[in-house]
């Protein structure tokens, strides 16, 4: 449970001021509520009655929580911001590992590193699913037929298609046939 640094009798003073209850609807620390009510001047104890009336804006809150509350979705916007760019970020680097992945394939040249080999093993398995579904060869695209080849599969021989003991296709036993052919693992 993080404290913030504050000794325990800081945190004593802080719920008095603040009790748990009331920074919980707030949805605010206690400590930052207890902060700011210091600095304003304001030595009251709060209640549940008024942090959900000024939740709820059926009450003008004071202006210090007024502040308060800005600060507090200020701070959530910049966070979920930062969130957004990381998801952002990190589909963008997917995306350019796949294109390079699908290039490769097309050129039939070699897939190297973890997340290369488990997108090819992922084209790979899809695709063998679809021979699976009863698609015929030319049904696949250029992309599928290069993935097959890629994990060792050859369409037009059944015995190649990696099996799961029920008779359905196992993408596990997929991935880690071609991966391992590959890289000796």
């Amino acid at each position: 449970m993080a404290t913030s640094g504050r000794t325990l009798a800081q945190r004593r003073a802080d719920r008095a001021l603040c009790p748990i209850s009331v920074a919980q609807v707030l949805g605010i620390p206690v400590h930052a509520v207890a902060d700011a009510m210091r600095w304003a001047g304001v030595d009251e104890p709060l209640t549940v009655a008024q942090a959900r009336s000024w939740r709820a804006m059926t009450s003008e809150p004071p202006g210090w929580m007024v502040e308060l509350f800005t600060e507090t979705a200020a701070r959530r916007s910049r966070r979920e911001h930062r969130e957004q760019l990381r998801t952002f970020e990190a589909e963008y680097v997917t995306l350019l590992l796949a294109d390079e992945v699908e290039r490769r394939l097309l050129a039939g040249r070699r897939i190297r590193g973890d997340g290369a080999e488990r997108l090819a093993a992922d084209l790979a398995f899809r695709a063998c699913r679809e021979l699976l579904r009863g698609a015929e060869l030319g049904d696949l695209l250029a992309l599928d037929l290069a993935a097959l080849r890629w994990a060792g599969i050859d369409p037009g021989d059944r015995g190649t298609w990696r099996l799961a003991p029920d008779g359905v296709s196992a993408g596990t036993h997929l991935i880690a046939g071609a991966v391992g052919d590959r890289t000796g693992r």
